[in-house]
């Protein structure tokens, strides 16, 4: 795992380290299944742990304050 973070830091040196990976992955399936299916395919026992990736979901944060903020 080392070796493989080093070399995704060398390409992209805004990757900080293989725990980014899996936040990446699990947002991608929250956005691509909902939350049940990606509380499953994350092996996460309680819901609560999955929807903390919701909260980290800044694209989508930032697209729903663009589209309903009331000085747009």
């Amino acid at each position: 795992m080392h070796k493989l973070a080093k070399e995704l830091k060398e390409i992209n040196n805004s990757f900080t380290d293989v725990k980014q990976i899996r936040t990446s992955v699990i947002i991608h399936w929250l956005k691509q299944n909902g939350l049940r299916k990606a509380q499953y395919l994350t092996g996460h026992k309680y819901i609560s742990s999955t929807e903390r990736y919701q909260q980290d979901d800044l694209e989508s944060l930032h697209e729903t304050i663009n589209n309903f903020h009331p000085l747009r």
